[in-house]
């Protein structure tokens, strides 16, 4: 496809055009339509990927306190890496975030899911240093709790935008807790609820 005022060229892998070719002929299509649709469609869902280095000063101090309990929980369990299952255990164990408080007023407690965890995966055998990295999973939670927090309107990732992209996500460790605990189609409704309260709150005090 020439560039013009309007476009510009890409260069995609020979197999790739070839596939492109081969859908094109198969629908009575142009590369450049089936190319365009499936470009508009993934670019519409796409949701970023969580890069510490890049993406950290997006979360509050609570929420980033919240990141460091769940690196001190997947240490304490002896595992070397930093998964959804961890996130959980971090939020659980900031008494002050707003996603303990949904999660405690669900009846989910921080023992409760340690315990659930180590039922799940067990313990590690081996002492683990501090230079634990997020698993893929966990990586895109938190890529969908920066996305929660523009949704909400928020200026910053806060531990409740965390807990709603645990459950969002719906695939991991922790979302299979929340699940088993019979909370996970709850949490965001009383999420919501306890941001609208804390919001009327604020007017008040205002």
């Amino acid at each position: 496809m020439p560039s013009s005022k309007n476009r510009r060229r890409v260069e995609v892998p020979i197999y790739m055009h070839d596939r492109l070719v081969e859908i094109a002929a198969s629908e009575d299509r142009t590369v450049a339509n089936v190319l365009h649709e499936l470009l508009f469609s993934s670019l519409f869902t796409y949701r970023p990927t969580w890069v510490p280095s890049k993406h950290l000063d997006t979360f509050n101090a609570r929420a980033r306190g919240a990141l460091d309990l769940a690196r001190e929980a997947a240490a304490a369990l002896g595992h070397d890496y930093i998964g959804t299952e961890h996130l959980l255990l971090g939020l659980l164990h900031d008494e002050g975030g707003i996603a303990a408080q949904v999660l405690t007023a669900l009846g989910l407690t921080l023992e409760q899911a340690r315990t659930e965890v180590e039922a799940r995966i067990g313990r590690g055998q081996t002492l683990v240093d501090d230079a634990l990295d997020y698993a893929p999973r966990a990586r895109k939670v938190l890529g969908l709790a920066m996305d929660e927090a523009q949704h909400l309107d928020s200026g910053y990732v806060r531990t409740e935008h965390i807990l709603l992209a645990i459950v969002r996500d719906g695939g991991g460790i922790a979302a299979d807790i929340l699940d088993t605990a019979g909370v996970l189609g709850k949490v965001r409704g009383e999420t919501l609820t306890r941001l609208g309260q804390r919001a009327t709150q604020a007017n008040i005090d205002n």
